[in-house]
């Protein structure tokens, strides 16, 4: 019975053992890679899918003996079927023997064309709309900058005002025109990461260097708990530096005058846990999980708001795009911690 649904499955799946040899394939998975289950029994499955991060996924599995991490970038793989690229998103799960030892490893792969094909139509008309709308913004904020140098007459107090109110409201607009791409092209995973060892303590430096004079001015400390001996991560360095960066400045928003944020990061295992913890107001319990979520902004008394609610989602997509984690803990009245983890470098 089990065979029988194994075979009729909608989804293809492919059975290997620990040295990616292919053990059995159930009907779909024929039809998808255009074969007969006897006449491939014993090749190995990267001479039927040319995807480098499926092979890279069963090591892991064989290695590790656990369901690898799976990313957006890491689970999709491009197919040619009847001279079409199709596009599969992939799953791996390890079978184990009674002594715990994994034995075979069952691929998955779903055909998610369509959607990958409506995310491209969603990135293309994001991209238009933020081109369409950076350039009347950059001519408006251009004007602003004329008329405050005087180029222009001079100004009164209360003309000076209006201005400085228009700029902010153009510099959000275009923030916001910026995250809606980043985060569309993230989520079709049209963005490239370009990985490479990373200091830590680098990043850290370069994120707050554009953050110090803001929390002088508001009279926020900022701090750092960074051990000697941290060793270096795989990363993207200028995403992970976004993502500190907005951290820290969505903790001087929230933070009064006279608080502090400390940014703080040890390593736990095989990952380095960053956080920024600050002595703000605080986030209710009921918006812990949602505030990672598209366009949620939290309204908390006259903390200043802004933006579209797409930061804290930008910071997910690349932490997660990583093989990291990210969350909060927070209680009203105390603060909020942000952690985020970043696996180890390979050196």
């Amino acid at each position: 019975m089990y065979k029988k649904i194994y075979t009729q499955l909608a989804e293809a799946v492919v059975v290997t053992d620990r040295e990616h040899r292919i053990v059995s394939l159930n009907r779909k998975a024929q039809e998808l890679l255009n074969v007969n289950a006897e006449e491939v029994a014993g090749k190995r499955i990267g001479e039927l899918v040319d995807a480098p991060q499926l092979k890279n996924l069963l090591d892991d599995t064989v290695f590790f003996g656990r369901t690898p991490k799976l990313t957006y970038e890491n689970s999709i793989i491009t197919l040619q079927r009847k001279g079409r690229k199709r596009y599969h998103k992939i799953s791996v799960t390890p079978i184990f023997t009674a002594k715990g030892e994994v034995e075979s490893v069952v691929t998955s792969m779903v055909d998610v064309t369509i959607l990958k094909e409506i995310e491209q139509m969603k990135t293309d008309f994001f991209t238009t709309a933020s081109h369409e709308f950076r350039t009347p913004l950059t001519s408006i904020i251009m004007g602003v900058a004329m008329m405050k140098t005087g180029q222009l007459g001079e100004l009164t107090e209360r003309g000076r005002e209006i201005l400085d109110a228009i700029e902010e409201d153009c510099g959000r607009l275009l923030r916001i025109a910026d995250n809606l791409l980043e985060l569309s092209r993230m989520e079709t995973g049209s963005i490239a990461m370009e990985m490479e060892e990373s200091s830590v303590y680098r990043m850290i430096k370069a994120a707050l260097g554009t953050l110090k004079l803001q929390a002088e001015k508001r009279k926020i400390a900022l701090y750092t708990k960074l051990p000697p001996d941290l060793p270096l991560i795989r990363s993207d360095i200028n995403k992970i530096i976004w993502v500190i960066t907005n951290l820290v400045g969505n903790a001087l928003r929230y933070t009064g005058e006279g608080g502090s944020i400390t940014i703080k990061a040890m390593r736990k295992g095989t990952m380095i846990y960053f956080s920024v913890q600050d002595t703000g107001k605080g986030i209710a319990p009921e918006y812990h999980e949602k505030i990672f979520q598209k366009f949620i902004q939290i309204k908390n008394g006259d903390s200043p708001g802004g933006g579209a609610g797409l930061g804290l989602t930008i910071c997910k997509e690349i932490v997660e795009a990583h093989g990291g984690e990210i969350w909060v803990k927070s209680e009203l009245g105390k603060g909020s911690t942000f952690t985020f983890t970043i696996p180890v470098g390979h050196s």
